[in-house]
């Protein structure tokens, strides 16, 4: 009876994945002021919080994966491949949806005393980032934009280092590790509200 259970449950998982929405993303265009977001990680960030929304059924169109694809297919035919395990040709599924993303704005600034006074005490820097992140969900059927929207991420923070550190140059070799540490939470927190928006729409019914 437990593996008669076992079997409908994971058939049952399985016709719910097949009914997901197939989803593509592209490559993420760099627009923001200096060009110096990192889209591709960005991209990657995307693509990981979409996978653990469990919305879509993500697909790979990845150029260097679909060379990778036609070649295993390619052996195949050749009778290089075990026919058990060779890919079949015809069975890639197309994507429903695309999604293209544009980095609009990659922004840190840092203000205050990098240096302490003995006297006075410690040496104070706050620290600040946003990001804004433009998405584009398509209907690749028809066309259509199912999902138009920018969500700004930001992060702040302001750290307190006392005389000793500041005398030995604690910010000036520190500022690239944290200027990305606070880029990065604010990354994250654009990504996570247009999950959040994304998850919102009801998939079934486009």
């Amino acid at each position: 009876m437990r593996k008669i259970l076992s079997a409908a449950l994971i058939l049952g998982l399985a016709c719910s994945a097949n009914a997901l929405p197939r989803l593509t993303v592209r490559d993420f265009t760099d627009k923001s002021e200096g060009g110096k977001a990192p889209a591709a990680a960005i991209m990657n960030m995307m693509i990981t919080e979409l996978s653990k929304a469990g919305v879509f059924v993500l697909m790979d169109r990845d150029s260097e994966t679909m060379a990778l694809t036609g070649n295993e297919i390619k052996m195949g035919a050749e009778g290089l491949i075990d026919p058990s395990t060779a890919i079949k040709p015809g069975r890639l599924q197309s994507p429903q949806y695309a999604m293209t993303g544009a980095i609009t704005m990659y922004y840190y600034s840092e203000k205050g005393s990098g240096f302490a006074i003995p006297i006075l005490g410690s040496a104070t820097r706050a620290k600040t980032a946003y990001v804004m992140i433009d998405l584009r969900i398509t209907d690749l059927e028809t066309g259509g934009i199912i999902y138009a929207s920018n969500e700004l991420g930001e992060s702040n923070k302001q750290i307190d280092k006392g005389a000793i550190a500041a005398y030995k140059g604690f910010f000036v070799g520190s500022y690239k590790r944290e200027s990305g540490g606070i880029l990065a939470m604010a990354t994250r927190n654009a990504v996570e509200k247009h999950v959040a928006a994304i998850k919102a729409i009801d998939w079934e019914r486009r």
